[in-house]
């Protein structure tokens, strides 16, 4: 029986090979080096002559020239059995169709720590000011205002998973009270309370900051709408770390220029959907220049941190694979 055939971009392949080494799993490595080229047992092959069971989808596979090659391999391969995915959603096509082909899906939850510190950073800029801070500098002045502190505020964190969790936790740590939103709740949640979804509309005029962490699922897509806008506390702050779809971007616009929100913060929007899925340019929309959004480009999750999570997961999670262990951390099934 031939050993099992892993691949891997070659660029990501070198960058970690000591741990691959370390490792010494008894597999074979296909490393793909351009479209044209793949490298199995020292011979250079076409990929799509790569007899591919397991992949790591890392950066390199989902972007760049490499990825309709990638793309092909999951779609043609014969006998895929196990995908490693970089990120925790699994909405997108891609994996939607690796689960329907029945190859394992092991997601990954790495970008927990880069999105819950951009959380935190982003709420604090706006309690404390920051951009008016700069704007004094700027013009030589020393304003004493007051500003908003973290301490006894109250968060309603959607979503409880790895990125609500590290949320709650960070936020906790400034003495944040938190509420935590999860369909089913295993009561380990390092909250300090715990809600339903259908209870959401009835808590969120308790919460000074409501973070959307859920997944994509039809649930949740356009759950804050204006209704869910209007039950918010007067002043309170919104960050949607999830999905765009999760959010009526009218209704929220809405709810900042009368001034019932004090201000939103934004990594995923439709103007970032519209360039990343249809390479369409929303260069009219208001998201861009509102004064009371922060606009960022679905890069919460950009700590320098996560490619050494993302390494010692999926080595991890090939080494549990190959004992047949089931599930995987972070195995998804829908």
């Amino acid at each position: 029986m031939s050993k099992p055939c892993v691949v891997i971009a070659k660029t990501a392949y070198d960058e970690w090979k000591p741990l691959f080494d370390a490792a010494n799993f008894p597999v074979r490595y296909a490393l793909i080096e351009s479209p044209e080229v793949a490298i199995l047992d020292g011979q250079q092959i076409a990929p799509s002559e790569v007899p591919a069971n397991i992949v790591w989808l890392t950066l390199e596979a989902l972007r760049g020239p490499l990825r309709r090659t990638f793309k092909a391999l999951l779609e043609e391969t014969p006998d895929l059995q196990m995908v490693q995915a970089l990120g925790a959603g699994t909405d997108i096509p891609l994996l939607q169709d690796i689960l329907k082909r029945g190859a394992r899906l092991a997601t990954a939850h790495v970008t927990a720590i880069s999105i819950s510190e951009f959380v935190m950073r982003t709420v604090l800029e706006r309690f404390h000011r920051s951009e008016e801070r700069r704007q004094s500098r700027l013009e030589k002045d020393y304003p004493r205002d007051d500003f908003r502190e973290i301490y006894k505020t109250t968060w309603l964190i959607y979503g409880a998973g790895s990125i609500g969790s590290c949320t709650s936790q960070r936020a906790r740590a400034f003495g944040a009270h938190t509420i935590g939103v999860r369909r089913n709740p295993t009561g380990n949640e390092p909250f300090d309370e715990m809600i339903a979804p259908s209870q959401v509309l009835d808590n969120l005029g308790r919460a000074d900051v409501v973070v959307f962490s859920m997944p994509s699922t039809p649930e949740t897509k356009g759950v804050a709408n204006a209704e869910f806008f209007a039950k918010m506390k007067p002043g309170s702050v919104f960050v949607n770390v999830a999905r765009a779809a999760q959010v009526d971007e009218d209704a929220l616009l809405a709810a900042l220029d009368s001034g019932h929100l004090d201000y939103a913060i934004l990594d995923v929007h439709t103007v970032e959907e519209a360039w990343l899925y249809r390479k369409e340019r929303m260069d009219d929309s208001p998201l861009w220049t509102h004064p009371k959004i922060l606009l960022s480009p679905h890069g919460a999750g950009h700590g320098d941190g996560r490619h050494v999570r993302i390494a010692e997961l999926f080595i991890d999670n090939l080494g549990r694979f190959l004992a047949g262990e089931k599930p995987l951390p972070g195995e998804a099934f829908e």
